[in-house]
Order: C-alpha cells, then structure tokens, then sequence
C-alpha cells in the first residue's frame, strides 16, 4: 500500500509536469503564430510599397524619389528576413516543447500502467486467498459431513 501511495504521488508529480508543457507547447505556438503574422504584415506591407512605387513610376518619379523607395526597400527585405529568422526559431523552440510534452506524457503513460499492473496483481491475491478460503471452508463441511456420517453409522 506504501509503494501505491507512493506511485500516485509519483503520478501526481508527472501528471502536473506533463500540464506544465503543455502550458509551455501552447504558449510556443501562440508566439510561433504571431511572429507569422508579423511576417505576413511585412510582407504585405512591402507588396504594397511595391504597387505604389510602381504605379508613381508610371507617372514619373525622381531619382531622388526612387532611390527614397529603394533604400526603403532594403530596409523592408532586411525586416522580413530578420522577421524569417525569428519564425524559424519559433519553430524550433515549438518543436523543442511538442518533444518536452511527448516525453512527460509517456512518463505519465508508464506510471498509470504501472498502478494498473499493480492492481491486477493485488487483485490476483484477493482473488487467489478467497479461492483458498472458500477451498479451505468446503474441505471443512466435507470432513464434517464425514465424521457426522462416521458417528451416526457407528451409533
């Protein structure tokens, strides 16, 4: 019963580290979405620069102006590549707590089968000493009857 008592705290402490990566998996995928999302804005955010710069190029633009929007540009790619460079590590770190979760729920798995096997086997030994009992109390009446039988032919 100790070693039981034992295995359902040990249960109780992996079932709470297993919620605790799940927290964290969850929490990596929300940052992993909203850095797409950014992404996502930066490069709409740049297509958009781009129709502009091309719809005053067809009007005339300066060269002023055009280096102003090519310099812009630059600025915006090294953004959206920076902004790349953080979803990838999104990713990683993603992937890095679906692992976490993967190890602490099978943690999770192996202590539950154990408490089941436990209890098969206690069980086992319930069953096993009422089978016994149970034998024990038959054979008594048998022998009962028998020197009851015994007495009344020898009355």
């Amino acid at each position: 019963m100790k070693e039981d008592n034992q295995l359902h705290i040990l249960k109780k402490i992996e079932t709470d580290k297993e919620q605790q990566a799940i927290t964290a998996m969850q929490s990596a995928q929300s940052y992993l979405q909203a850095n797409q999302a950014k992404l996502k804005e930066v490069q709409s955010y740049k297509l958009d620069y781009l129709k502009k710069m091309q719809s005053r190029g067809v009007s005339g633009i300066g060269g002023a102006s055009y280096q102003h929007y090519q310099r812009f540009i630059v600025q915006l790619d090294q953004g959206i590549a920076a902004q790349m460079n953080v979803v990838d590590i999104a990713k990683q770190v993603l992937e890095q707590r679906k692992q976490e979760w993967f190890v602490q729920k099978n943690k999770v798995k192996a202590v539950d089968t154990l408490l089941t096997q436990k209890a098969k086997a206690r069980q086992q030994r319930i069953d096993k000493y009422e089978q016994n009992q149970s034998d024990e109390f038959a054979s008594q009446q048998y022998i009962r009857r028998q020197m009851a039988n015994k007495m009344a032919i020898n009355s």
